[in-house]
């Protein structure tokens, strides 16, 4: 149970979680939201993680990709809603990674900026690849308006995620 909490475990696990969710989307999704919830459950429950430090960092994250979704940058493939529950899973469990296996990340915000404005473009662009997100207007603008949102987020993610107690004492 001790390895399952570890920050080399949930980076494996994250990265697993992402293959499903990204890969295989909706078809994957009966598999590996269980397993994501399972997952973020026991972090919860072993007082690894806090909920706060979930839910808000995922909310942020659902919150800007429906921005930039709605604003008509990007586009997921047979969806009703404005994002597919497989995107919103997958923001749950990368919420995980930032006071677990990315929080060394975070201890720097120009190193979080530069992560942010690598990784996530870099992410999407792998998802646009793979058929999981469509660029709705050319490619290197697109990239590049996420090199911007998230070298700015990114580090608000982490302030957000460093500073979640005090809002859990603010409304106890």
């Amino acid at each position: 149970m001790r390895m399952v909490l570890t920050k080399p475990f949930n980076l494996i696990a994250f990265n697993l979680m992402w293959l499903g969710l990204v890969l295989g989307r909706a078809d994957w999704l009966w598999l590996v939201g269980p397993l994501v919830l399972t997952y973020l459950a026991l972090l919860i429950i072993s007082n690894t993680l806090r909920p706060t430090q979930i839910l808000l960092p995922a909310a942020i994250g659902v919150s800007i990709d429906a921005l930039i979704t709605g604003l008509g940058f990007m586009s997921f493939q047979g969806t009703t809603w404005l994002l597919p529950l497989w995107l919103i899973t997958l923001w749950l469990a990368f919420s995980s990674t930032l006071s677990l296996s990315l929080a060394v990340f975070g201890r720097s915000k120009p190193i979080a900026a530069l992560c942010g404005a690598v990784a996530f473009p870099f992410n999407y662009g792998v998802g646009e690849r793979v058929g999981a997100v469509a660029f709705v207007e050319a490619y290197w603008p697109s990239v590049l308006a996420l090199s911007l949102t998230w070298a700015l987020m990114l580090p608000l993610l982490f302030n957000v995620v460093e500073n979640s107690w005090r809002l859990k004492r603010a409304l106890a």
